[in-house]
């Protein structure tokens, strides 16, 4: 049994090549290198465009000796090479499993094929080739010299290819697809539909002889959150004489290296930096020189994360994450997600007032930058996922840690990723290996804190099945979390004890409040999964479209599919949102994993579906459903009621508001309300008023908004109803939400307001 993991955490920080190794004395586990040299600016030589592809069978040995390109087609990359929808015909394709891939042939895939010339520019200078995703793993070959493989489809890989390529000459490069590999699970091919090909993009770079192995420079700010601080090593490969010029801001260091070290503490202090966060992401650009004229530069931010039992604030002020969850999926592309398709994706989130995003594959580059730029919290998640039948095993802890390693590597200069999300529902099988499984997730958790001991993490668990009631997890990671059943957190809310699952067979465990708190939990949990509806975007008289909820709505109930959606976001939601030792949740899923037409044929018009599911609130190419709207509403920085009660003689309507923002105050925003009489409707309505509002992040407020229609007092001095429609502007004159509020005299009786008839076949 693993005793705390150590042993094999050095194994895999020290690795050089890959290799099979022995930890505690009796494990055996394959070791691969995933750390990467950061690549100096305008240094790239992209692979990306027209490559040449032939499909297996083929003799393997045509990776080696390709000498032209007879019998291939082209084909853009990066983007889909495979694509299948198994579940369509599953009945007819033996072995059939969407998880482990056994229906696929161990050897099928392709031979991806392009010439270039390297560059000029390239001479005398060390050259690298990078892969920064083959999905689902691949063979890569560089003028038929095997250089490796690489079985992670969510990672980047790279080779150095200085003594192998000449500046001005051609190169052949080949990438052996493969469709499936021995650890495909851990990489979650069940929603990938089988896409296979080169995932992101693929380049050489060059760097002159000496270069920068790696940096890690940790953006901080103090407690009074007026100094910044840019602290952490830089790390040459080699010794030399020389310099290194650290920049951020207006602030920059000049270190003197020598021939006698490689590793240099650099520490720069920053007065009042412009802060980060999802409403105003304020970004600096931090520039690393070396006197041979390479040029090293990211983004970063400066915030402030803080969770405890009273709750998480984000400098200094209260946060609340408004999530959903985000799968690398392109209808056309496959798993590569173009920038400007994913900007134009999460521009849709900012309209429907989401700040947070939970990756359910590991986003890609752009995306990550485009969390930076656009100020989204990111919770990335580390590949690792539905570990039932493997996370006990010791064989799959090198694949795991090499893919730990490499995405935090990878992000975590990144300001928007606040929280790492250690794989997805990773429960043992059953009681006999549960302590070897958990003695992994314990080592994870350690791994993660020695890569980036600046963020916190969560482990995903399963929702309910089977005889589990559900999982609040808390006995590993710094953020408790949940997957679509709430009945547990409320339970422990009320009690402080909690009893979860050691393995599928129900082997219960018991924690209290104060056992986990001393464990090292912070007292702050998120859900990860909640909602999953199938959300058929044509059927709008659906009213059993919910898959697992705590309150299964009633078919009879004659609510339609929107009034089903928007009751049970809003409890659930609501339940997160009021609570304030919760971080948030991420809504399951934001997008559809769909795609368009395949090769045999799409019975369904405009899209198949990954799980054979439509359960995202946008669609595949887009477009929002009626349920984006009612997010939008719910996720919204401020709630109004639906009614408010009037008293004889009032001249205000009176109801409190919580401001859900995290820096921005009600002062600079702008209530503009518009009142009408009832009887009528109010669409047409012009005139109005703005009314001043103020409340700080997370304050709670009484709003007085003075009955100034004449109409309206009159009607409701005669005993009849108005309404007052409230529209609410922020800063930048967006609007995240408008609310009619329906006035009634208090002595009014009431009437039962009858939901509103939707779709072809309402009965009106």
């Amino acid at each position: 049994m693993i005793v705390d993991g150590k042993e094999i955490i050095k194994k895999q920080l020290d690795a050089k090549e890959a290799k099979t190794v022995v930890f505690d004395n009796k494990h055996q586990t394959t070791i691969v290198p995933a750390h990467l040299r950061p690549v100096p600016d305008n240094s790239k030589f992209s692979l990306d465009g027209e490559w040449s592809v032939k499909f297996y069978p083929f003799e393997e040995k045509e990776a080696e000796t390709i000498d032209s390109f007879y019998g291939f087609k082209k084909i853009q990359q990066p983007g889909k090479v495979f694509y299948a929808d198994p579940l369509a015909h599953k009945e007819d394709i033996p072995n059939w499993d969407r998880v482990s891939l056994s229906h696929i042939d161990e050897n099928d895939g392709a031979l991806l094929v392009k010439k270039v010339t390297i560059p000029d520019n390239f001479r005398n200078k060390r050259v690298f080739l990078r892969f920064d995703a083959i999905y689902p793993a691949g063979i890569i070959y560089l003028n038929g010299k095997k250089l490796g493989a690489h079985y992670s489809g969510l990672t980047a890989v790279e080779f150095d290819v200085t003594d192998k390529v000449i500046a001005g000459n051609q190169a052949v490069v080949t990438v052996r697809l493969l469709r499936k590999h021995k650890f495909v699970k851990i990489d979650m091919p069940r929603h990938a539909m089988e896409f296979a090909g080169l995932a992101q993009s693929s380049y050489f770079y060059a760097t002159k002889q000496t270069c920068i192995k790696d940096y890690h420079l940790i953006s901080e700010l103090d407690d009074s959150l007026v100094k910044g601080t840019l602290k952490g090593t830089v790390t040459l490969d080699k010794p030399i004489n020389g310099t290194i010029i650290i920049s951020v801001a207006d602030t920059s260091c000049c270190i003197d290296t020598t021939v006698e070290q490689k590793v240099y503490n650099v520490e720069l202090s920053i007065h009042k930096p412009r802060l980060w966060n999802d409403e105003y992401p304020n970004l600096y650009i931090v520039t690393i020189v070396l006197d041979n004229g390479d040029i090293y530069s990211y983004s970063t931010g400066f915030r402030k994360l803080e969770l405890s039992p009273e709750g998480a604030t984000l400098n200094g002020n209260f946060v609340k994450f408004c999530g959903v969850n985000h799968l690398t999926f392109h209808p056309e592309h496959g798993m590569y997600t173009p920038k400007e398709w994913l900007r134009k994706n999460m521009n849709l989130m900012k309209k429907a007032n989401v700040n947070c995003i939970r990756t359910h594959f590991t986003g890609s580059s752009d995306f990550v930058d485009l969390c930076d730029e656009m100020g989204f919290y990111l919770l990335q998640e580390l590949p690792i996922d539905w570990g039932t039948n493997y996370i006990h095993n010791p064989e799959w802890v090198g694949p795991a840690l090499m893919r730990l390693e490499a995405g935090i590597r990878r992000d975590r200069h990144h300001p928007s990723v606040m929280v790492w999300s250690v794989g997805n529902e990773n429960m043992p099988e059953s009681a006999k290996v549960a302590a070897e499984g958990w003695n992994h997730l314990a080592i994870y958790y350690t791994f993660c804190k020695v890569l980036d001991p600046s963020r916190p993490t969560m482990f995903p668990p399963p929702g309910p099945a089977n005889k589990i009631e559900g999982i609040f997890e808390l006995r590993v990671g710094d953020i408790a979390d949940t997957h679509y059943s709430f009945n547990l957190q409320k339970k422990f809310r009320e009690n402080g004890v909690i009893e979860n699952p050691n393995s599928w067979e129900a082997d219960m465990t018991t924690t209290t409040h104060d056992e986990a708190i001393d464990r090292g939990w912070s007292g702050c949990w998120f859900s990860s999964e909640y909602g999953i509806c199938c959300l058929e975007p044509d059927l709008l008289n659906s009213p059993y479209l919910s898959i697992i909820a705590d309150k299964v709505s009633d078919p009879l109930s004659g609510q339609n599919s929107l009034e089903v959606f928007h009751e049970r976001l809003k409890d659930e939601w609501g339940n997160m949102r009021h609570d304030p030792t919760c971080l948030g949740g991420a809504y399951f899923p934001w997008l559809c994993a769909g795609i368009g037409e395949g090769s045999e044929g799409n019975p369904w018009g405009w899209t198949r579906w990954g799980e054979d599911a439509n359960w995202g609130v946008v669609t595949a190419d887009l477009l929002p459903k009626p349920q984006f709207w009612s997010m939008r509403v719910l996720f919204a920085p401020v709630w109004f009621p639906n009614r408010v009660s009037w008293k004889k003689g009032e001249e205000y309507l009176s109801f409190p508001i919580i401001n859900h923002y995290n820096s921005i105050n009600l002062s600079e925003c702008t209530l503009r309300t518009q009142q009408k009489s009832g009887g009528t409707y109010m669409c047409i309505v012009r005139d109005f008023k703005d009314i001043k509002i103020q409340a700080a992040p997370g304050e709670t407020v009484d709003v007085k908004i003075p009955i100034w229609d004449k109409g309206l007092l009159k009607s409701l001095e005669n005993g009849n109803f108005g309404y007052c429609r409230c529209t609410f502007l922020d800063p930048n004159g967006f609007c995240p939400v408008k609310a009619d509020i329906l006035i009634i005299p208090e002595d009014m009786q009431q009437k039962n307001e009858m939901g509103i008839p939707i779709g072809p076949d309402a009965i009106l």
